[in-house]
């Protein structure tokens, strides 16, 4: 193989993490089952080719529903055109989750919470304006808008520190990984 000494290690590290954890296990808290929220988070240019990458954490109440972290499929020139990016890559899956919750509950449309820790974002969606460089990045921000505007979902600021999904767009260690960890299991790590 091509493994190098550093592949070695980093195998090991994953190894032994996993052995420490074999007996953690998700736990499914049922909470408020008419809350659907959704945590969005992208880490700017963080791959080679200047991509960056979009973390996405849904929750139906306390549970955690569907994890995912992605890369994004275009280069942006800015932290805040990778949050857009996110989001609006977002917006119809957190739509069709409501639509699947409503369905099998049974009950009307519930609107999705959708968490955005960058506040450039939220006034781009919300209040329109600011400078979107190209077109397709303009067309992400009218999608956004127009969901908000038929009603379809909520959009509200959270800050850094309590954003779930910026977990899953980064190795975090230490403190951080714990949290993130408990966050996303329902339990604590210790």
């Amino acid at each position: 193989t091509r493994a190098t000494v550093q592949d070695r290690v980093k195998l090991r590290r994953v190894l032994g993490y996993l052995e420490r954890t074999k007996r953690k296990t998700l736990h499914l808290k049922i909470g408020d089952l008419k809350l659907l929220k959704m945590y969005v988070y992208a880490t700017f240019a963080t791959h080679p080719d200047a991509k960056s990458q979009t973390g996405v954490a849904v929750f139906i109440g306390e549970a955690l529903l569907f994890a995912a972290s992605r890369k994004q499929k275009c280069v942006s020139k800015s932290p805040t055109d990778s949050e857009l990016i996110a989001l609006s890559d977002n917006i119809q899956f957190a739509e069709l989750f409501a639509e699947f919750l409503a369905f099998i509950m049974n009950t009307k449309y519930i609107k999705p919470l959708i968490y955005e820790d960058c506040t450039a974002v939220i006034s781009l969606v919300t209040e329109g304006g600011g400078v979107v460089r190209t077109k397709h990045l303009r067309v992400r921000m009218e999608l956004v808008k127009q969901a908000l505007q038929d009603n379809h979902i909520i959009i509200e600021y959270i800050n850094t520190k309590l954003m779930l999904a910026d977990g899953l767009t980064k190795a975090l260690e230490g403190d951080d990984f714990l949290l993130f960890a408990e966050n996303m299991l329902g339990t604590t790590m210790a």
